[in-house]
């Protein structure tokens, strides 16, 4: 039977080996995939690692202008105040439904949803808000073209 480590074939081995070794900073890898694996737990069972849980944010609608800023950025001004949804499909507004007097800036996939094209329309909006300083912001789910002024 022939030699399998035959002085041809002992580098080759030796390389492999040495490929199959755990590099550097492995220490680190552990630990990172320990603390991942923590957080994705936490994430499941809906406990924060904190000790704090985690509340659900609410879909709110508002109505008001849509208008753009100097930096292209939409807002919506002349808004109603965010009301939280209580039903899934809510009957949108009558296009003479009252405006307010907030502004709010509309974040999320805004071409998606084309509203460049809705800028100075009176319009009903559904999405999730995240409080901000100086504005408000809004991740847009859902706009309804109510009328093409905004009166």
């Amino acid at each position: 039977m022939p030699n399998l480590l035959s002085h041809h074939a002992l580098p080759a081995a030796r390389r492999n080996r040495d490929s199959c070794r755990e590099p550097r900073g492995r220490d680190t890898t552990v630990v990172s995939r320990r603390l991942v694996c923590l957080l994705v737990v936490c994430f499941v069972i809906g406990a924060s690692p904190l000790g704090v849980a985690a509340q659900p944010m609410a879909i709110v609608a508002i109505v008001g202008c849509v208008d753009s800023d100097e930096r292209g950025r939409f807002l919506v001004t002349q808004a109603t105040a965010p009301t939280a949804l209580q039903e899934r499909l809510p009957e949108p507004p009558p296009p003479n439904s009252p405006l307010g007097n907030e502004t709010i800036r509309l974040v999320g996939t805004l071409d998606e949803f084309g509203v460049s094209r809705l800028d100075g329309h009176k319009v009903w909006i559904k999405g999730l808000l995240n409080p901000g300083d100086p504005l408000d912001l809004l991740n847009l789910t859902s706009i309804t073209d109510l009328s093409s002024s905004c009166e």
